[in-house]
């Protein structure tokens, strides 16, 4: 039995490689866009813990130019919320909570400042944490009597 000739369009569509770049894109895409928007994500999540690491030291640095306990705690906070708002659009203030705890430490006097924050808005990547599972932001700031 003899055998039917090769057909002419099966060898032409065997030498053409006009489609590969599609196809190994497609193949490509996914794990490429995975990637820029896992390093976008984490980014803007490491920025949002920057600012909260930062509006906790405004606080601390406004607490230790008061003189008592009530007047530190209320200019801390009014400090940590002014930087929490000027950092708006990053991040949500609501969704931020403060904590100022003076604590005496011998002859000096210690302020604790912690900012727990909930926000899920950038938790879109199933491959990092969200922010509302990180631990709070928690700085310490000591307070001495310049008068000995």
């Amino acid at each position: 039995m003899a055998m039917p000739p090769a057909c002419p369009g099966r060898r032409r569509l065997a030498r053409d490689a006009r489609g590969t770049t599609a196809v190994e894109f497609a193949l490509v895409a996914p794990l490429l866009f995975a990637i820029l928007f896992g390093i976008i994500t984490f980014g803007v999540q490491y920025a949002t813990r920057i600012a909260l690491t930062y509006a906790a030291a405004e606080g601390g640095r406004a607490a230790v130019a008061a003189l008592r306990n009530d007047e530190r705690r209320t200019l801390a906070e009014a400090a940590i919320r002014r930087t929490l708002t000027a950092m708006s659009p990053l991040v949500d203030v609501g969704k931020a909570t403060p904590t100022v705890t003076p604590v005496p430490d011998g002859g000096n006097q210690r302020i604790d400042i912690s900012i727990a924050y909930s926000d899920t808005r950038f938790a879109v990547m199933p491959f990092l944490p969200s922010l509302a599972n990180m631990p709070p932001v928690t700085v310490e700031y000591y307070v001495a009597d310049p008068s000995g």
